[in-house]
């Protein structure tokens, strides 16, 4: 994961402060991707303490093995692994934050996901936040700002991380898992569906949809059955946003094919015969339009009730785009 955050501007801002003793009372890491959250948050307490290198030795080594294992006594993780944050939570990060830091100068808390926390749960740690004791400081989570009370986020420093780019979280795959489990194709199609978060990927992966998403996204395309009775199949999909996605990337090599780039560009090759069809059945503004077409249904999908709807609008647009002109 530190491959991943060290060029991010967050990640290089909190190690400038740290670096030059002038770091904030309180931050709030912003990052979309609920999976990850918790490994982000350890990257940061390790730049926090200043051991986030790879070859830090003696007393910051063993601090740094001890962040990881979130058992390090001046490094408090909340809410416990796996579990929902509680009110005694709360009672504890009081009390914890009276008693003075056991190795160092500095006592960091680390809160996520800090968003689930109700109005009654953060009112009351509102106060450590505005007036926090010394050497006591905070490292908050969320994957959303917008459950946070509006006087949490006044007292907090934000940093925010952005989506990673398909190159990137394709490298992250190749490095955590295994030669056994990766499939290239499957990796660069998990990588580009990801929306940029490398969460999304890895349960992608782990979960091994792709079968079943190519079945369904390509008898949509080549209209295997009635539009009106493919949709409505799909209507209580799962997996909603991956369908989109897929779709987008079956016209984009569709798209390849129309303009003669070749097979050599597609990302679904082992699909290469009915991309085929798909380029042959689509005009070439069709699928141009596509992209824009899924690309905003990708936007919009967890706001859409009705996706067996949305998935005949997106075709009627594609296929008639005077219509919605």
């Amino acid at each position: 994961m530190q491959t991943l955050l060290k060029n991010t501007d967050a990640y290089k801002l909190l190690s400038t402060e740290r670096e030059e003793n002038r770091l904030n009372h309180a931050y709030l890491i912003l990052m979309d991707d609920a999976r990850s959250l918790r490994s982000v948050l350890t990257e940061f307490a390790l730049v926090f303490f200043g051991c986030e290198n790879e070859n830090v030795v003696g007393r910051y080594e063993r601090i740094a093995n001890l962040i990881k294992k979130e058992s390090f006594s001046d490094c408090l993780f909340f809410p416990k692994s796996d579990k929902k944050f509680a009110v005694s939570d709360v009672d504890e990060i009081k009390e914890e934050s009276a008693l003075n830091p056991v190795e160092g100068d500095k006592k960091l808390f680390v809160i996520g996901d800090f968003a689930e926390l109700g109005v009654a749960q953060q009112n009351k740690l509102l106060k450590l936040l505005e007036e926090p004791p010394e050497k006591v400081y905070f490292l908050l989570g969320a994957t959303t700002s917008y459950p946070i009370l509006q006087t949490v986020l006044s007292r907090v420093k934000k940093l925010e991380i952005p989506p990673f780019s398909e190159r990137e979280i394709q490298s992250f795959l190749l490095r955590n898992y295994s030669d056994e489990i990766l499939d290239r194709e499957k990796i660069a199609f998990y990588s580009a569906t990801a929306n940029g978060w490398v969460g999304n990927a890895q349960s992608a992966l782990e979960d091994s949809y792709f079968d079943e998403l190519c079945f369904d996204s390509f008898a949509l395309c080549l209209k295997e059955k009635p539009l009106p009775v493919l949709a409505k199949k799909l209507g209580e999909s799962k997996r909603k946003k991956e369908l989109i996605s897929f779709l987008r990337l079956i016209f984009r090599d569709a798209l390849f094919l129309k303009s003669g780039v070749g097979a050599n560009a597609l990302l679904l090759r082992s699909q290469a015969e009915k991309v085929q069809k798909v380029a042959d059945r689509y005009e070439m503004n069709a699928l141009v339009h596509a992209q824009t077409v899924f690309t905003e249904a990708e936007k919009q999908v967890k706001f859409n009730t009705n996706f067996a709807q949305c998935i005949e609008i997106c075709f009627a647009k594609i296929e008639n785009p005077k219509f919605f002109e």
